[in-house]
């Protein structure tokens, strides 16, 4: 197990390796487009992980700055019944922040959007679907492959209103490409 991980980390090593040579500095008016794939961990003591996807459009106001408008597709299975689960859907704008680390982009940001959430029973719609507001946190980092193309690993965490006693916040990490243009 142990040769498993050191020799997985080393291949990781050495596919970054050229991205510290090959530094992307967005600028003002560039744009992006991406998409992300992981597990959203619900808070919520009825649901448990499940599938996270997100796909969004970046907009730089400034090298530093931007507007991120995108759509998310979270589905958490429900514990009492391994077939059931709660499809989220999101749609909503963050504003980010980034900072200049070489090949190694850090960032931050914050959003809000309306989440559409719905129970699943074996892929079926089950009960009214329920439209409500939540905001997001998120920060992460973009490991540039080429100076129009990057990876990025991002850990994001939604703060959703209640469904009655329901809680439906929670925490999504995903990992992605990200294209400039």
């Amino acid at each position: 197990m142990r040769i498993m991980i050191n020799t997985s980390l080393l291949a990781l090593a050495m596919t970054l390796a050229p991205a510290l040579a090959q530094a992307q500095t967005p600028q003002t008016d560039a744009a992006a487009i991406g998409g992300d794939v992981g597990l959203f961990f619900p808070k919520s003591d009825a649901l448990k992980s499940g599938l996270a996807l997100d796909g969004f459009y970046e907009y730089y106001l400034s090298p530093r700055t931007s507007i991120r408008l995108g759509v998310g597709f979270m589905n958490p299975k429900i514990k009492r019944d391994e077939d059931d689960s709660m499809r989220y859907i999101r749609v909503g704008g963050d504003l980010v922040y980034n900072w200049e680390g070489g090949g190694v982009h850090p960032f931050v940001g914050a959003g809000v959007g309306a989440y559409f959430l719905q129970e699943k029973d074996n892929g079926d719609n089950f009960g009214d679907q329920e439209t409500k507001i939540g905001g997001n946190v998120f920060g992460g980092a973009e490991f540039f492959t080429s100076n129009t193309l990057s990876v990025k690993a991002e850990a994001k965490y939604h703060l959703i209103s209640n469904l009655g006693a329901f809680n439906p916040d929670g925490l999504s990490l995903t990992v992605g490409l990200k294209k400039y243009f």
